[in-house]
């Protein structure tokens, strides 16, 4: 993140995944072609990470390393921007609605804050790590070919959806039954 008029401006510098989620991040792009390029399993990887409740440590085991250029950033700023604002704003229910918003909406504009809009950032960061592993795991596991991957993504959009509507297993299950 930049450093602009004594306030940090989000998303305009280049990002370095590490380790094991570097692998995972080249895994989705270049060997099983899910995603077009690096910034946009960033992007997923936010949602899939805040919606899952996946966070993960930053890993340095391995030195395998995936940079997310600052162009890629400023194609897709605005999007970067909402999802770390929205996630920010969603992450803690523990502190007050007045601190919340300020950790979403002030704190980038408060030069007093750095301290903390770092610890927003680097949550927001193990959200997109912890999704970066719940992606590869999902669209990996049982997938060996094309096909796999296109079935694994179509029952992770399902799924994703059903949850939205409300719907549970137990319930569509019931319903089969019924029917029978």
């Amino acid at each position: 993140m930049a450093k602009k008029e004594g306030k940090t401006r989000l998303f305009e510098n280049d990002v370095t995944i590490t380790g094991k989620h570097a692998t995972h991040l080249k895994f989705l792009v270049n060997d099983a072609k899910l995603y077009n390029d690096y910034i946009d399993v960033y992007m997923n990887a936010a949602v899939f990470g805040y919606m899952y409740s996946k966070k993960d440590d930053r890993d340095n085991e391995s030195t395998d390393r995936a940079r997310i250029y600052a162009d890629a950033f400023s194609n897709h700023r605005t999007e970067c921007v909402f999802l770390f604002r929205l996630i920010t704003l969603l992450d803690d229910e523990s502190i007050t609605t007045e601190e919340r918003l300020d950790r979403a909406f002030r704190y980038d504009a408060n030069p007093e804050k750095e301290e903390e809009l770092q610890k927003c950032i680097e949550k927001f960061n193990a959200y997109v790590r912890g999704g970066i592993e719940y992606m590869y795991n999902l669209f990996t596991t049982g997938c060996t070919s094309r096909d796999d991957y296109i079935r694994a993504t179509f029952e992770a959009t399902r799924n994703y959806k059903d949850s939205i509507d409300g719907v549970s297993y137990e319930e569509k299950i019931k319903r089969l039954l019924n029917r029978n």
